[in-house]
């Protein structure tokens, strides 16, 4: 009876240890958040390099009209095109990440977007928008990078109701997915399961 007594008691005391393996460093958190800050100011200075410099070389990408890049030069010649047309004028502000280690070196990121200063094919600007992106960053040789990211437009629970039931292919339609991202509205944060955020830069 006394081993079994002593058994659980070294289970337990390695219970908080193996808990603690699961969590990244302050420092790994803050190297996470710079990557976020490093984005965006890239992005309101439309340095394409310096964006893709933020993600691994066999990166995949999933942007806002559903379209997936495998690999960082794919994903590089997209942004290159975006940002001689419709964002090169935009401008992008990280309004809060969220951080969750799955081990010390793969997190699951979490950030939330509002950006303005897009503009239609004919010249004419776009409303502002709000995006959530969703991200797993990895720690490799000492660097954190994004390995995965996609990109979800945010829009009222209404309009998004209505167009699934107007359109329920919609998900299937590069149109469709884009065109989500006009809907009018805002929405606070927590309504989207963010309860575990930092602010971004």
């Amino acid at each position: 009876m006394r081993g079994k007594h002593w058994g659980l008691a070294l289970v337990l005391s390695l219970a908080p240890s193996a808990v603690q393996a699961q969590r990244g460093t302050a420092a790994d958190e803050q190297e996470i958040l710079d990557i976020e800050a490093r984005w965006a100011a890239a992005w309101n200075h439309h340095d394409v390099a310096a964006m893709a410099a933020t993600y691994a070389a066999d990166a995949d990408a999933i942007n806002l009209a559903g379209e997936w890049f495998k690999g960082r030069d794919t994903f590089e010649k997209s942004l290159e095109e975006l940002h001689s047309g419709k964002t090169k004028g935009s401008i992008w502000q990280t309004e809060q990440t969220s951080v969750r280690f799955l081990t010390p070196e793969i997190a699951l990121v979490h950030v939330y977007v509002n950006s303005h200063g897009d503009r239609n094919p004919d010249g004419s600007p776009m409303p502002p928008r709000r995006v959530i992106l969703t991200r797993v960053e990895v720690k490799r040789k000492g660097q954190w990078l994004i390995v995965a990211s996609q990109a979800t437009n945010i829009v009222p629970r209404a309009t998004a109701r209505a167009n699934r039931e107007t359109n329920p292919n919609a998900s299937q339609s590069r149109d469709a997915a884009v065109g989500l991202g006009r809907g009018p509205g805002t929405s606070p944060l927590a309504e989207y399961g963010f309860t575990r955020s930092r602010g971004g830069g």
